[in-house]
């Protein structure tokens, strides 16, 4: 068993890392959120790095790395609050505390996808084939305006009203879901 003082196997530290490197939006976001000096939000953001690398066996796999990694960060923020005391600081300690109660839940990938594949479904047949062309085989607008007929530009409005539909539809099925 390892102890949680003693350096992690390579393998656990690597998918640790992959893990952060997944979430790093998101844990971006929750500092960006709770931080009250958005200039040491990237000092606050590496802290939090080097410490869940360095308590990367304490983490199990099969458990929530979110959540996990949110706590870090939110005492990486106390940290930094704490040392910066000349700073106005828009929250109290126990606002903060409030605030970060509850980890942000990912989203999860494969409900995202599922969305999506549903959504490109509805597409009508026209726009499904351009947005394949596209996105699928990585045609350019021109190559796809001759493929289909069409004129360059109708390509361009087909594909941004598709993406908008798409973003429409997934937010929605999403909503649905939460």
């Amino acid at each position: 068993m390892i102890q949680p003082d003693s350096p992690p196997a390579q393998s656990h530290l690597e998918e640790v890392h992959a893990l952060f490197l997944r979430h790093t939006s998101e844990l971006r976001g929750f500092i960006i959120a709770i931080m009250p000096d958005f200039s040491r939000v990237d000092d606050v953001f590496q802290e939090t790095f080097l410490t869940v690398s360095r308590k990367a066996a304490d983490f199990k796999l099969d458990t929530n790395f979110l959540a996990w990694a949110c706590s870090i960060a939110r005492f990486k923020v106390l940290e930094s609050a704490r040392q910066q005391p000349r700073l106005t600081q828009p929250f109290s300690e126990e606002v903060l505390n409030a605030l970060c109660a509850t980890e942000p839940e990912p989203e999860p990938e494969e409900e995202c996808l599922r969305a999506l594949a549903h959504c490109v479904e509805k597409l009508p047949a026209h726009t499904r084939r351009a947005f394949d062309l596209r996105y699928q085989q990585a045609h350019k607008p021109s190559e796809i305006a001759r493929l289909l007929g069409w004129s360059v530009a109708s390509v361009y409005v087909v594909l941004s009203r598709a993406r908008a539909d798409l973003r429409e539809c997934v937010a929605h099925r999403l909503g649905d879901r939460l």
